[in-house]
């Protein structure tokens, strides 16, 4: 080594000051990366507490709309009571105190002039209040169905706290109307927080249509009656839901999220204290930051001990080589360090202790590579179930905006695709066209799967007891169908099991016991039996059921039965005998409706001073617990040559599609592109004999279109077609047959000749 280069080496970093670097190096990235994922783990944690924070809100929402759903059926159900009618207010004292014997909610009536006839707040006998009745200064929000108004929070005269009422008008025939009114302490809203097991911390709150405190978990004394905070207020008016940072009535700064009721504009919050949230997380930042910082010096410390004790044996065998080549053997000499000892000792091992050294380092990086490709595998694992995760939750979003017009676009490809089809004769044209079908048929069943997945559906169709249903209508109407009535329930021990929805099936029942209560007047005998029935031959009226073995529900009465005359139209929509205002005329069609959906029918016994007998059919099912769906026959479609056919759309392409699906099948079409449009058609073309129509269309939608033309002839076959992801909506408003978009000539041709030939 020459002067110049041992000059430079002199000025060289050392061993030392290498393994510092070199420690320091992988310590810091490593705080540095700790300090980032526990900075990720606060604001995912802050994230997480407010979407809890959220559905906990909405949560809320859910149970008081159920509360205030409670009261609403409540007030139904005494708004029908005859001693209304009657003005026996005594009997109805009773009959109310009967019904809220178990809760904390008392019942009110108020004649037209303000003044109270019944109060079950008071103690039965004691005087009632004079004067007007109805606090002054309320403000009232109504319920979807227009009938209940719900008030905002006030303090009570007789109650002498605050309270919240629940009003529905009850129109009598010859009489003025009564204010059928429920109230509740606003203390009782506070059951809501034991029953949810409300975080301690939190602090909910219950706000009324003027964003006035009805209910609050924490601190309630005091807070009941007072205004919410002028931002809270704010927030609520601006959004439907959403979460900030507020100051709590308590003063305290918190993170707050709340969901306001779109019915009667009641608004839940919940709030949870910013230190609580953020508290947890900066301590464990706090302490990553300490632990780092403290490895970084005990790392310091250790390299620099660890460069000492290797650098001086390795200058010390540097002197030694120095003096082996200069001819002198170097002494042995003991350095503490097992290696630089036996090199020192014979050098001649040099090469056996290097290829041993590299040795383990091969394996040592071998195993490294075995501790990163698991760690990636387990990185690639968690990435994938976190986008699975959010993939799930988009696909529910995604369903409800896109599936309409998604469908409405498959229906415009498959059918033009099924025409051609029908229109080529060579093979290698068919083949094309028979590829793209199934690429569309593809896309109408991932159509069809997100929207089993989202749950949109219209009718639970399963295998049911009837008997059970039976008993759980009954239960209910024994309270309702008054003290002059009674109420006889008969179910065959061995009853078949059915094919229905045991929701739409008990409301059916007790439509029907209440019809048969209606129909009676002063008073008499309400029986329901449930039995197996097998049914041999058809019955010529369209609604009876066809042959096979059903589960027959029959609702009697002794009342004055029905003229022939009658009879001819209980079925169509809107024809009612009850007085105006009694009765909308869709009990019996809906009950029809629901039995043909079903696959069953309906009959009627009855004659002029013998009462009625309503007899539902419904199809025999195997074994309880499956969804299934009941089974028809396919009509023949050669019953559609001819047929004068009007079809509704909004899309042009769907309408041309159908149109030319129709005319391909033999019809006669007739277009219209909105519902006001079909009903001059209707208006003008007698030659009409059914009607396709789409659900969701500007103007009138399709299940009002399909009402309004079954108005013009009753006996109107109409058939629904949609690609709509809502069903609930369509439900609302029609019953009948639904054609689910995209659909073929096929099914097409069996749907309209099913419709027809009934």
């Amino acid at each position: 080594m020459n002067d110049e280069a041992f000059t430079s080496t002199q000025h060289a970093p050392g061993l030392r000051a290498r393994l510092v670097v070199l420690v320091l190096a992988v310590l810091i990235p490593a705080v540095m990366t700790a300090g980032l994922l526990m900075w990720t783990v606060y604001r995912q944690q802050r994230q997480s507490v407010e979407r809890q924070m959220t559905e906990t809100a909405r949560a809320l929402s859910l149970v008081v709309d159920r509360e205030i759903g409670q009261k609403e059926v409540l007030l139904e159900a005494l708004a029908s009571s005859p001693y209304l009618l009657t003005n026996d207010w005594a009997a109805f004292d009773a009959q109310a105190r009967q019904a809220t014997r178990r809760g904390d909610t008392w019942v009110v009536v108020f004649d037209a002039d303000g003044l109270q006839r019944v109060n079950t707040r008071l103690p039965l006998g004691a005087p009632l209040p004079k004067g007007a009745g109805r606090a002054p200064g309320l403000t009232w929000s109504q319920t979807d169905n227009g009938r209940m108004q719900v008030s905002n929070v006030f303090h009570g005269s007789v109650a002498k706290e605050y309270i919240v009422s629940f009003n529905v008008p009850v129109e009598r025939p010859n009489a003025r109307p009564l204010i059928l009114a429920a109230g509740a302490t606003a203390s009782s809203f506070g059951q809501v927080w034991m029953d949810q097991h409300f975080p301690q911390s939190w602090t909910g709150t219950i706000a009324d249509a003027r964003n006035v405190v009805v209910s609050r978990s924490r601190n309630d004394d005091g807070m009941v009656g007072r205004s919410a905070s002028p931002v809270m207020a704010e927030h609520i008016r601006r959004q439907l839901s959403g979460v900030a940072e507020t100051t709590t009535l308590d003063g305290v700064p918190s993170v707050t999220a709340w969901s306001r009721s779109p019915d009667y504009g009641w608004a839940f919050i919940v709030a949870a204290p910013r230190s609580e949230i953020a508290g947890q997380a900066r301590q464990s930042l706090f302490w990553g930051v300490a632990l780092g910082a403290a490895f970084l010096g005990l790392g310091a410390i250790l390299a620099i001990y660890a460069a000492r004790s290797f650098a001086k044996p390795v200058e010390r065998l540097a002197a030694a080589a120095l003096a082996w080549t200069e001819k002198r053997p170097p002494a042995p000499f003991p350095t503490g360090t097992r290696e630089i000892d036996a090199l020192a000792a014979a050098l001649s091992e040099a090469g056996t202790k290097v290829a041993d050294q590299r040795a383990e380092l091969l394996n040592l990086n071998a195993s490294l590579e075995v501790r990163v490709a698991e760690r990636t595998r387990e990185l690639a694992e968690a990435t994938e179930n976190l986008a699975q995760a959010q993939k799930m939750e988009a696909i529910g979003r995604l369903t409800g905006g896109v599936a309409h017009d998604f469908n409405n676009l498959l229906m415009a490809v498959l059918g033009n695709l099924d025409l051609l089809s029908r229109r080529l004769t060579e093979p290698r044209h068919l083949r094309y066209v028979d590829q793209a079908r199934a690429a569309g048929e593809r896309g109408a069943k991932l159509t069809g799967q997100l929207l089993a997945f989202s749950r949109r559906q219209r009718l639970e169709v399963k295998a049911m007891d009837i008997g059970e249903a039976v008993g759980a209508a009954a239960a209910l109407l024994r309270s309702t169908v008054g003290a002059a009535h009674r109420l006889e329930v008969e179910v065959a021990p061995d009853l078949w099991p059915a094919f229905g929805d045991a929701t739409q099936v008990e409301l059916m029942v007790v439509n029907l016991a209440l019809n048969a209560r209606d129909a009676m007047g002063a008073g008499g005998v309400v029986a329901i039996a449930a039995s197996n029935v097998t049914i041999a031959d058809r019955a010529p009226r369209g609604e009876a059921p066809s042959v096979g073995d059903y589960v027959m529900i029959a609702v009697s009465d002794t009342g004055e039965g029905m003229t022939p005359e009658v009879v001819a139209r209980v079925f169509e929509p809107f024809f009612t005998t009850k007085p105006v205002g009694k009765g909308s005329g869709l009990g019996l069609p809906q009950v029809l409706g629901l039995a043909k959906q079903l696959g069953g029918g309906v009959e009627i016994d009855t004659a002029p001073g013998q009462g009625s007998t309503v007899r539902v059919y419904l199809p025999r099912a195997e074994a309880l617990g499956g969804l299934e769906s009941a089974g028809e026959i396919a009509p023949d479609a050669a019953i559609l040559k001819g047929v004068r056919v009007l079809l509704v759309d909004d899309d042009v392409r769907v309408r041309s599609v159908t149109a030319q699906m129709l005319q391909d099948l033999g019809c006669r079409v007739s277009l219209a592109e909105s519902g006001e449009q079909a009903l001059e058609r209707m208006r003008e073309d007698s030659d009409l004999r059914a009607a396709l129509v789409d659900f969701a269309m500007p103007g009138l939608s399709g299940g009002e279109t399909a009402v309004g033309l079954r108005w013009e002839r009753p006996d109107f076959p109409v058939v629904i077609m949609t690609g709509y992801a809502d069903l609930e909506e369509l439900a609302e408003t029609w019953s009948g047959p639904v054609m689910h978009k995209p659909f073929s000539m096929l099914d097409l041709a069996r749907q309209m000749a099913r419709v027809i030939s009934e």
